[in-house]
C-alpha cells in the first residue's frame, strides 16, 4: 500500500475496537445530575446506574453505559435549615445556590434530575435556569409517587420516611394527592426527630449508629402502626436499610426513591421509554 493510500475504514455504525454495532447509541439520552446532597447518597446513585444498566440492558462495554454530566455540589446550604427557619433570606440563598448548580448543566443534556428529595421544595430554582436551554427537569417526587400508586391500593397503609423539611413542605403528601393516591401516614414529632437523627448520623459517616436509630423505628411502624409500605424519601435511608440487612422487619415493603429514579434514568437514557411519556 502506498503512503498516499488510506486503510479501509469500518462503517460508522461499527465499533472498530469491539466490532459491535453502535447504531443504537445515537438514540441514547444524556442526563444532567445535580448531586452532592449528600455525597454518599450521590455515589450510591451512580453505582445504581451501573448495576441497573447491566440488569435492564445487554451492557457489555464501557460505551453501553449511561452518559451523564454530574454537578456534585456539597456546598449547597442545608435545605432543612432553610425550610424550617422560614427565613426569606435563607430560602433565597439556598434556592439561588441550587440555581447556580443547575446553570452548570450544559444544554447538551436531554433532561436533568436531582437526587435529593427535600431539595425539590425549591422546584422553581431548578426549572428557571434549565428552561433557558429548554432542558426538562424530571421530579424525583413525581416518579416515586407514581411508583407508590402502582404498587399499592386503597387499603395499603403507606408511611413517608423523609427529612423534616421534606415532610413539612408536604412534597409527597401533595403529589400523592394530586395523582389520586391515599393520604400517607406521617410520623409524629418524636418519631420524625428519630428519623432525622438517623439521616444526620449517615451524613456523618456513622452508619452503625444510624442502623441502631432507624431499626427500632421501622419495627414500631410495622408492629404498632401496621404500616405495609414505607417510602424512603431521603437518599440517606437506602444506605441505612441496606446496612440493616436481615434486621429489617418482615412484612414491610420499601419504595426507594433513589432506586426508582435510577431505574427511570437508565430506561430513559437507553431508550427503553420515551422522555415525552414521563414528562407532564
Amino acid at each position: 500500500m502506498s503512503s498516499s493510500e488510506q486503510p479501509p475504514q469500518p462503517p460508522s455504525s461499527i465499533n472498530p475496537t469491539t466490532g459491535s454495532s453502535n447504531s443504537n447509541k445515537s438514540n441514547d439520552l444524556t442526563v444532567g445530575i445535580i448531586g452532592g446532597m449528600g455525597p454518599q447518597a450521590t455515589v450510591s446513585f451512580l453505582q445504581l446506574l451501573i448495576s441497573l444498566t447491566h440488569e435492564l440492558t445487554s451492557a457489555r462495554t464501557d460505551q453501553d453505559h449511561v452518559k451523564y454530566i454530574l454537578v456534585n455540589d456539597p456546598t449547597i446550604p442545608n435545605r432543612q435549615s432553610a425550610l424550617l427557619s422560614s427565613s426569606p433570606s435563607s430560602l433565597e440563598t439556598t434556592g439561588l445556590h441550587i440555581s447556580h448548580a443547575c446553570a452548570l448543566i450544559p444544554p447538551s443534556c436531554d433532561f436533568c434530575i436531582c437526587i435529593c428529595n427535600t431539595a425539590h421544595a425549591f422546584y422553581p430554582y431548578f426549572t428557571r435556569p434549565l428552561s433557558l436551554h429548554r432542558t426538562p427537569f424530571l421530579s424525583l417526587i413525581t416518579v416515586t409517587s407514581r411508583r407508590v400508586i402502582e404498587l399499592s391500593d386503597e387499603t395499603t397503609k403507606v408511611a413517608i420516611l423523609a427529612a423534616t423539611g421534606c415532610v413539612k413542605s408536604g412534597l409527597y403528601q401533595n403529589e400523592l394527592s394530586r395523582l389520586g393516591g391515599r393520604p400517607p401516614y406521617i410520623l409524629p414529632g418524636s418519631l420524625q426527630e428519630t428519623a432525622m437523627l438517623s439521616i444526620n448520623q449517615t451524613k456523618a459517616g456513622e452508619i452503625d449508629e444510624a442502623c441502631r436509630t432507624l431499626g427500632p423505628l421501622l419495627r414500631f411502624l410495622r408492629e404498632e402502626e401496621e404500616v405495609e409500605m414505607v417510602v424512603l424519601g431521603c437518599t440517606e435511608f437506602p444506605v441505612i436499610v441496606e446496612s440493616l440487612g436481615e434486621d429489617v422487619p418482615e412484612g414491610i415493603r420499601f419504595v426507594d426513591s433513589t432506586m426508582v429514579m435510577a431505574e427511570m434514568t437508565v430506561k430513559l437514557c437507553k431508550g427503553l421509554i420515551k422522555l415525552e411519556d414521563v414528562m407532564e
